[in-house]
């Protein structure tokens, strides 16, 4: 049977060889891995401080189901590249599996995903952190649970003039004395501030 003009050919007229096909790449899927199928990579330079370990294994006992949202990597002989600090973790709260993705990939690969996965693409945005954060908290959230220390914390709240454990009215004016402090560069102001802080007084970061 002839095609109309203007019109494709029948499908049953097409030869085979130019039949087009679809290939669907198949994602790896996370699966539960027992931890003793995986290791650390022994050249990832990722670290983590004592607190924020601790903050670490607080939210996965908070939210577990999160690890199955964000599991771990590791290349087909356990070799873990992303993930490492939530490994430790689990190691530490005795979890038998954790969720995580197994490939077969090339050891640079894995050390290049290793590095975007460690990098810090992008900034906070400190006052906007501070409100969605002191949102949270006044909804019930335990800030401490998010990864942040306790004085990040106090920083981040006291940007938007709110701090720690304290009450706010937003209609209430309270008079404020105050001095300011020009610093050197940034490394000069948290020092300052860490200083400050240790001594009780009330400090804010401003950038002039």
């Amino acid at each position: 049977m002839q095609s109309l003009p203007g019109q494709a050919p029948e499908p049953s007229t097409l030869p085979v060889s130019r039949a087009r096909k679809i290939a669907r790449k198949v994602e790896p899927a996370a699966e539960a891995v027992p931890l003793d199928r995986l290791r650390p990579a022994p050249w990832n330079p990722r670290t983590i401080k004592d607190e924020r370990f601790q903050n670490l294994v607080r939210s996965i006992q908070a939210d577990p189901d999160f690890l199955w949202r964000r599991p771990i990597l590791a290349t087909a002989d356990g070799t873990i590249y992303a993930g490492n600090m939530r490994y430790r973790a689990a190691q530490h709260l005795g979890m038998a599996a954790v969720p995580a993705i197994i490939e077969d990939i090339p050891e640079q690969l894995a050390k290049e995903r290793a590095v975007r996965d460690n990098h810090q693409w992008g900034d906070w945005q400190g006052e906007q952190l501070g409100e969605l954060l002191f949102g949270l908290r006044s909804d019930g959230a335990d800030l401490e649970l998010l990864g942040f220390t306790e004085k990040e914390l106090a920083k981040l709240l006291d940007e938007v003039g709110v701090g720690v454990g304290e009450a706010e009215d937003e209609f209430a004016y309270h008079e404020q004395f105050g001095v300011t402090v020009i610093c050197q560069d940034a490394g000069e102001q948290e020092r300052v501030y860490d200083e400050l802080r240790g001594k009780g007084y009330e400090c804010r970061v401003v950038v002039v």
